[in-house]
């Protein structure tokens, strides 16, 4: 992996200095997620990424299919979701879970484009956004992934960063903004994490759950890791 996280060190020092990423081929561009190949492993296209925004503290629950695997989640306004590894077509349904008239909106996002957007104010009302047709309304659904292996950009709220999350084979470029949660959809391996702060609005909290536990937990920064025991 050396090679890799020397790239990364590379594209994150390009965005802490505020350059244009345009020319830097293989770097993270926009939110979301990017993959470099390992040795012959070729890379892959964009991360998917879904922003879940609206009035700030409404909580939410949220179902996601990709082609292969499902995922399903709870959070609170604002909250990014990014799916690395995603088998496309793919779909999320969030349901408000609050019985007054807040807004919720979804945004699915692949690199720059804003592919779909979709917004309820009703109380318990649902929106959803997909690329291509994820789940056919008799199919059966994608079993649940396994193992389910999340990272979790806790705070502090609002911060920007880059970095890395990476299996054995496979490392891919990270950018977004705190909260995130990263879906690790079918890694090979043990997985670990790299990020590193861009605004330095406080130290990183970052927890590595897989399959519904919390088996990691690391603060600090401006560059955190955080890896699978």
């Amino acid at each position: 992996m050396g090679i890799v996280r020397s790239w990364i060190r590379f594209c994150s020092g390009i965005l802490a200095g505020a350059i244009l990423l345009a020319g830097a081929t293989g770097c993270n561009q926009g939110f979301g997620a990017y993959s470099l190949g390992v040795g012959n492993t070729p890379n892959k296209p964009p991360g998917t990424s879904f922003r879940v925004l609206g009035d700030v503290g409404t909580p939410f629950s949220a179902i996601i299919y990709d082609a292969t695997s499902s995922w399903t989640l709870q959070g609170v306004i604002p909250e990014d979701v990014i799916v690395v590894n995603a088998n496309l077509p793919i779909e999320m349904i969030v349901t408000k879970q609050a019985a007054g008239n807040q807004l919720l909106s979804v945004e699915l996002t692949v690199g720059f484009t804003v592919s779909e957007a979709a917004s309820t104010s009703a109380p318990f009302g649902t929106a959803t956004v997909q690329t291509g047709v994820a789940h056919p309304g008799f199919a059966a659904p994608p079993p649940k992934a396994d193992p389910d292996i999340r990272f979790f950009v806790k705070g502090p709220m609002n911060e920007r960063f880059s970095g890395m999350v990476e299996d054995t084979q496979q490392g891919y470029i990270i950018n977004d903004r705190a909260p995130a949660l990263f879906l690790f959809n079918q890694p090979v391996g043990k997985v670990d994490g790299i990020f590193n702060q861009i605004q330095n609005f406080g130290p990183f909290v970052v927890d590595l759950i897989i399959n519904g536990q919390v088996v990691a937990s690391a603060t600090g920064g401006p560059t955190l890791s955080i890896k699978q025991p």
